[in-house]
Parts: structure tokens; C-alpha cells; sequence
């Protein structure tokens, strides 16, 4: 009888080993070899999950994505689903290098953007992950006009991308070498930026 493969947990395995190789040397050490090293595994084994390095950020990605919803739900369930000015700014710092492991989320963003310049797979994905963002800051911009934080007759749309922009600034900044903010710092410009939206 032909041997069963259960491939879920075995991209589970791979997963939980991939992570470990980023944050413990950096996402630049994630290949085919280290996380086959990691996970026991061989590297052709490896190679049959992911043939090439684009298909292990694809997988660093989708995974990456995962983690940061699973976060920013948990802001909003922690507070009974009413949106209020702390959880909103909470909200965003899901989407910064706050700690280490936000510090590799961010590193995969950067690999992918490296890479979709020459991988149309990873060029649309990439495409897919900024609407994503996009759509999280544009529905953190709608509640605060819902709940009164953001002054009258400023421009949602123009908010919204304004408030885009400083996330993607905040996110090269902590995670320039050496960083040239804090968390603590990036945390007190961000309620500086949502303190100016209410005007």
C-alpha cells in the first residue's frame, strides 16, 4: 500500500521551520537548503514544495499575511468590536516592525518587492499584498470619520493614502541598519499623525 502524505502538515512543518531560520539568522538565510536543514528534511524532499526561491516567498507571504489578519483581529475582539482611538493606532502597528518577528514580516515584503521585478507570479502577488494594506488603512480612515477623529472635510481617499505612505516610511526606517527610529519612536509619530487627523 502506497505510503499516505498528509501535505497540510507537512507545509506546516516547513512553515514552523522557515519561520524559525528568520528569525533566528535573518530572512536573506531563508533557502531551500537551510529550511530543509531546519526541518530535518532533505533538500529534494524540500524541492518538491518549493522548486525555487520565489515559491518560498510566495509561501513566506501567505504566511506573513495570515499572522498580521490574525493580529488585527484580535485588537478589535479585544475590545468588544468598538473601534476606538487606541485599538485603531494598534490596528496599524500590526502592519510595523515593531518586534522581531514583524521585523522578518517586513523583510519578506521587501524580498518579494526585489523579486516581483522579475517574476510575474510575485509582481502580481505583490500587487494583491499592497491592496490588501491598502484596503486596512482605508478602512481604518472610514472609522475614524464613524467615530469623530477625523476633522471635517478632510479627503478620505487622500487620507487614506497619506496614512499608506507614512506606514511604508515607518517601515524603512525601523528596519534600516542601523534603524534610524525607535518602536517607541514610530509608535509616538503614528498618534502624532492620528492626533492631527482629528484636527
Amino acid at each position: 500500500m502506497p505510503k499516505v502524505v498528509d501535505h497540510e502538515r507537512r507545509r506546516a512543518e516547513l512553515s514552523e521551520a522557515l519561520w524559525r531560520v528568520a528569525l533566528r539568522d535573518g530572512f536573506d538565510a531563508v533557502t531551500v537548503r537551510s529550511v530543509a536543514q531546519e526541518a530535518g528534511w532533505s533538500a529534494g524532499a524540500l524541492r518538491h514544495y518549493f522548486p525555487d526561491k520565489a515559491e518560498m516567498v510566495l509561501f513566506a507571504v501567505d504566511l506573513i499575511v495570515g499572522m498580521a489578519q490574525d493580529r488585527v483581529r484580535e485588537v478589535h475582539e479585544g475590545v468588544g468590536g468598538v473601534p476606538t482611538p487606541k485599538s485603531l493606532q494598534e490596528h496599524l502597528e500590526q502592519l510595523l516592525p515593531l518586534d522581531p518577528p514583524r521585523r522578518v514580516e517586513s523583510e519578506v515584503w521587501f524580498a518579494l518587492v526585489t523579486l516581483a521585478r522579475s517574476d510575474a507570479r510575485l509582481s502580481r502577488r505583490r500587487q494583491e499584498i499592497d491592496d490588501t494594506i491598502r484596503g486596512s488603512v482605508e478602512s481604518v480612515v472610514m472609522v475614524l470619520d464613524e467615530i469623530g477623529r477625523l476633522e471635517p472635510g478632510r479627503d478620505q481617499a487622500l487620507e487614506a493614502r497619506r496614512l499608506h505612505a507614512l506606514l511604508d516610511g515607518l517601515v524603512i526606517q525601523l528596519t534600516a541598519e542601523p534603524p534610524r527610529l525607535t518602536p517607541d519612536e514610530a509608535r509616538a509619530i503614528m498618534a502624532a499623525h492620528l492626533t492631527d487627523l482629528a484636527g
